[in-house]
């Protein structure tokens, strides 16, 4: 009977150590979930069973309190522990690196926050290629464009959404215009545009236009050639063809293609609805130049 006694109190400890490490746990998970990392540490802490502070859900939930502390190096530490007890975690773990990564973006802590990003796409073994995403846009915050360049082109190599493709060339567009190369921001649109995000269409004129314009300047008037000629391949909107047509006529002129000058100011003309009133004039002065009668 002694015996009995004993083990039903030995059994009534076990049962309140393990009911006081759930309500812990439970009361953690939900501070962790107002974000108060504070609360969820003290609530941690009071597991004092060593046994129970080393399994994974217990050092999951101290991975997530640090991470949300801010503190990377510890947390990472705790991360660790888990996936070498349980690999299971590992999507969990990579989702939480991204989330306080958007958190820690939001509020100026730039290399915590790429720190974050990173781990997040070393962790999962998920497609996390929209970390990338988000490293991207985190540099072009802060105005470092070459390295905001590089991780959307890494993010469009693993990407498979559509949309989240078009958003993503239309960002990267965007930044090669702002480093200030024609060539690279014209066949970076030409990319998208192959890809079939005809929205982006506007873009591939401009950027189309902006670099014939500078090679004709540069004198490669060969190569300005072909540049306004591809563009002109494309299904074009008629708002957007006066200026390349002129602009084709220029090249063209100064290539020593009369008939495809006189070709492409005589398009400028058929634009007229669209054409401003000064393009129409200058494209009309080229043609008298050239001896063409005009109405």
């Amino acid at each position: 009977m002694k015996k009995l006694i004993v083990l039903l109190f030995v059994a009534l400890i076990a049962t309140g150590c393990g009911g006081n490490k759930s309500r812990a746990t439970d009361r953690a998970r939900k501070a962790l979930d107002k974000r108060d990392y504070s609360r969820a540490l003290a609530e941690l802490n009071t597991i004092k069973q060593e046994d129970e502070i080393k399994t994974p859900e217990v050092q999951y939930l101290l991975g997530k309190t640090y991470l949300g502390l801010s503190n990377l190096q510890q947390s990472q530490t705790y991360f660790k522990s888990v996936l070498a007890k349980d690999p299971s975690y590992r999507d969990s773990i990579a989702l939480a690196y991204k989330k306080r990564g958007l958190e820690l973006g939001k509020v100026g802590e730039k290399e915590k926050a790429l720190e974050c990003f990173e781990q997040s796409m070393r962790t999962s073994a998920i497609d996390m290629s929209d970390a990338y995403v988000l490293m991207g846009e985190i540099y072009a915050k802060y105005g470092e464009l070459g390295r905001s360049a590089h991780y959307y082109r890494l993010a469009l190599k693993i990407l498979g959404d559509s949309t989240i493709r078009a958003l993503t060339w239309e960002k990267l567009i965007k930044i090669t215009e702002r480093l200030g190369n024609a060539g690279d921001a014209f066949l970076t649109s030409e990319k998208a545009l192959y890809e079939k995000h005809y929205h982006l269409q506007s873009y591939y004129c401009e950027n189309g236009y902006s670099y014939a314009q500078d090679l004709l300047h540069r004198g490669k008037l060969d190569s300005a050639d072909l540049v306004i000629s591809r563009v002109l391949q494309v299904q074009l909107s008629p708002m957007l063809k006066d200026d390349i047509y002129f602009l084709a006529g220029e090249i063209k002129l100064k290539n020593g293609d009369i008939e495809g000058a006189v070709a492409a100011y005589k398009e400028v003309l058929k634009l007229n609805l669209n054409a401003s009133n000064a393009l129409i004039q200058r494209a009309r002065k080229r043609l008298s130049m050239l001896g063409v009668e005009v109405e």
